[in-house]
């Protein structure tokens, strides 16, 4: 008989045993879990994007030219091998087929100053401007995504990543183009690339 109740006893110690081990892991991993949360919360370093510029609140916008450029930091509408260009030249832009130069806050002015229409990559101003998609290879390599720079911001999603709608209100409705026998409206284009 004390045999017997020697071994239950160790039975029960090792179920205590384990019992504890069980409950300070799970806390320990309760605790992990907690302070990776809150670690990401007070990262200072986080990338804020600029979409809904205008309905950004308490979020300080260094300028108004600020809403033309988009999540990647490059000016909407410009094409990847011309993103260089686009960066002031002491105070100034060079229209890219066409020696004129023009004062750097003319970029996006809803005004086209350049012949070539360059000047205007973001907006509508410019009729012969182009519009270079965010995904502006798709397909084959050969294939740029490019619409006429009147498409842009004009409610109908034209790109297939949907960023020539890029500057929309809140709870629009934009026309999506992403069946050719089938319209329909949504608030947000739909990336289709």
């Amino acid at each position: 008989m004390p045999y017997v109740a020697i071994m239950s006893l160790k039975k029960k110690k090792n179920v205590i045993v384990l019992t504890i081990c069980m409950i300070s892991c799970f806390i320990m991993y309760q605790m992990y879990f907690f302070l990776t949360l809150s670690s990401e919360t007070r990262n200072i370093n986080r990338i804020i994007p600029v979409i809904g510029h205008e309905n950004s609140k308490g979020l300080h916008i260094r300028s108004e030219a600020d809403r033309f450029i988009n999540d990647n930091g490059v000016i909407h509408g410009v094409y990847f091998k011309s993103v260089s260009l686009y960066k002031p030249d002491v105070g100034e832009f060079k229209c890219l087929h066409s020696d004129r130069k023009i004062p750097y806050e003319q970029v996006n002015d809803d005004y086209c100053d350049c012949e070539d229409g360059t000047d205007e990559p973001s907006t509508r101003a410019c009729v012969n401007g182009t519009f270079y998609c965010a995904t502006q290879y798709h397909g084959k390599m050969g294939l740029i995504n490019k619409i006429s720079s009147s498409k842009v911001n004009d409610g109908i999603c034209d790109c297939c990543d949907g960023s020539d709608e890029w500057l929309q209100e809140p709870n629009t409705k934009l026309l999506s183009q992403a069946h050719s026998n089938h319209r329909r409206f949504v608030s947000k284009c739909e990336n289709l690339c």
